[in-house]
């Protein structure tokens, strides 16, 4: 099942956001990406599972040039309707990726491969259609985090499989050398302890990764 075809959950999906605990989280999750992506070229990008257009906003104040993808379509006529005329929208599956292979520049995928049946292969299906030397960048949520461990208790995480550092890493590994960087650490009581000296302890619940593909 993909929770977000319900048109309830994709009509609510962006007034998180809105609330004082979403916006700063949302600071956090966009400032370890955009220190990850240092030094990567803002040229096309492929964003896969861009959902109403939350990160494609990012990435295109970052400067990249978005298509911007999704299957769910609950969610993608917000994106539509918030960025029209400055992306260009395409309806794709990230288990089945109609590009051509090494013809994409760079591919982003925030908050999706939670969702997808099997992460194996959609890390091969973005292998392959990546160019060498292009970058992927990635948002993941942690399973080893409060959030991961609380997560049966949500009624959108608790249909995603969370994964941990060590298996980001893995399948990062089968691309290049990657860099990962934790925010959003939360204490048991799901307090925000960022800026705290207890946050080096808790592993946090975002990771942002980025890895540049060998040729």
């Amino acid at each position: 099942m993909n929770i977000f075809t319900d048109k309830a959950v994709a009509d609510s999906y962006d007034a998180y956001y809105e609330t004082e605990f979403g916006k700063r989280v949302d600071e956090l999750e966009k400032a370890a990406l955009t220190e990850v992506m240092q030094g990567i070229p803002r040229g096309k990008m492929l964003e896969l599972g861009a959902g109403t257009g939350h990160w494609t906003e990012f990435f295109l104040a970052e400067g990249f040039s978005v298509t911007a993808t999704d299957i769910a379509d609950t969610m993608f006529t917000h994106a539509r309707r918030k960025l029209a005329g400055r992306v260009e929208f395409l309806k794709a599956d990230l288990m089945n990726l109609s590009f051509t292979s090494e013809s994409v520049e760079s591919i982003s995928v925030v908050t999706a491969l939670e969702f997808c049946d099997d992460q194996m292969q959609a890390f091969a299906n973005m292998y392959r259609v990546l160019k060498p030397k292009g970058w992927l960048i990635v948002g993941c949520l942690n399973a080893n985090s409060a959030m991961g461990k609380a997560k049966a208790d949500d009624p959108v995480y608790r249909h995603g499989n969370f994964m941990t550092k060590a298996e980001l890493n893995m399948y990062l590994e089968g691309f290049g050398t990657p860099k990962i960087l934790e925010c959003v650490h939360l204490s048991d009581k799901l307090e925000l302890l960022d800026g705290t000296p207890e946050a080096a302890n808790i592993p946090g619940v975002f990771m942002a990764a980025c890895v540049q593909k060998v040729d």
